[in-house]
């Protein structure tokens, strides 16, 4: 049996803003990065816990983003979600510019729209839990 151990690091960001980490990073917890500088994730992301990103400059998200806990965007500058996003529990787009979800997006708890421009949850869509502010 594998057993983990919580460990704090420091992770740089390049001069754009973009986290150093190599493509295809796997981050077995979790990744917070709350109200931190960083502009860009590399790309097939997968964290094993949770994501928080809110209040950050990121504007976009990789592409097979993989998040095995709840995904934070409240108050980020993200437009739009990438293909094949999944996360596993809630999902939190508060007060972004999103105006539609991906058709293949799965969410496994609540997914929070309030403050953004959707309108309606595309049929593929797959949500858990609740769904606040529709």
């Amino acid at each position: 049996m594998t057993k983990f151990v919580k460990v704090t690091i420091d992770v740089p960001l390049d001069d754009s803003g973009k986290l150093l980490l190599r493509d295809n990073a796997v981050i077995g917890g979790d990744l917070q990065l709350r109200r931190t500088a960083v502009t860009a994730l590399p790309e097939n992301l997968s964290v094993g816990g949770d994501l928080d990103l809110e209040g950050t400059a990121i504007t976009a998200l990789p592409e097979n983003l993989n998040v095995g806990g709840y995904l934070d965007l409240e108050g980020t500058g993200v437009t739009t979600l990438p293909e094949n996003m999944y996360v596993g529990d809630y999902l939190d787009l508060r007060g972004t510019p999103i105006v539609a979800l991906p058709d293949n997006l799965s969410v496994g708890g609540d997914l929070y729209l309030e403050g953004t421009a959707i309108k309606t949850i595309p049929l593929g869509v797959k949500i858990g839990g609740q769904i606040y502010g529709l």
